[in-house]
């Protein structure tokens, strides 16, 4: 479950403060999927990155899993992150240093896991997303829509318990990004991980349980 509420952030610019979140209040239910919609510079990145505890707010509370996460300090946000989220970013952050199947594999091994069974698992995960066949290749041999799948697979493979997916197929063609969400979807619901996804795409929104809208720092339901 997670709890937002009365959020603001504000950035300086110079020295002049630039509100971009304003009182936002947002509730997700275990298991649900949620789109969020809006403009470039609306404030849908700087959102994700608040619940994923990569900034933090202004003002106001963000409750996670029964924790006030914006309360923790920095190294308790770091085991909370890797205990209880996945990340799916615009530019993919693929690492260079490592083969796709590494790549996918990291999180797991990261967790402690064998290096044969976190392997295995990320060549199965590799098998679904229809890149096995890139596993030994290095990211920068790959097209832009081939390493956003790879990044999925990275952030599912641990089963994380909220999914946060910044324009998770905005480099992928139609039939592509069809079953780059209909992957995401199906493991969100078999594993209930709660899934927030920014995108520009109002066609994938209608297959999600929620819809709101960025407008003037605060999340309007897009569906009423």
């Amino acid at each position: 479950m997670i709890n937002l509420r009365d959020i603001d952030k504000q950035y300086l610019q110079g020295k002049t403060p630039v509100k971009v979140l304003n009182k936002l209040c947002l509730h997700v239910k275990d298991n649900e999927n949620v789109g969020i919609i809006g403009p470039s510079g609306s404030g849908k990145s700087t959102l994700l990155n608040l619940i994923g505890l990569l900034e933090n707010p202004s003002s106001g509370n963000i409750t996670i899993c029964n924790v006030e996460s914006n309360k923790l300090k920095d190294e308790e946000k770091v085991v909370f992150r890797k205990e209880n989220l996945g990340f799916i970013f615009q530019n993919n952050q693929l690492l260079e240093d490592f083969n796709i199947q590494e790549n996918v594999a990291l999180p797991l091994l990261i967790n402690g896991n064998s290096f044969r069974k976190s392997i295995s698992k990320a060549k199965d995960y590799l098998d679904l997303l229809g890149v096995a066949n890139r596993s030994k290749f290095k990211p920068g041999l790959l097209s832009g829509g081939e390493q956003q799948r790879v990044a999925i697979a990275r952030a599912l493979i641990k089963n994380p318990k909220i999914l946060l997916a910044d324009e998770p197929t905005g480099s992928l063609d139609n039939e592509n990004t069809k079953i780059v969400f209909n992957f995401i979807s199906k493991l969100s619901k078999e594993n209930k991980i709660i899934t927030i996804l920014a995108t520009h795409n109002l066609n994938l929104v209608k297959l999600l349980d929620k819809c709101f809208l960025m407008e003037g720092g605060k999340l309007i339901d897009f569906r009423k």
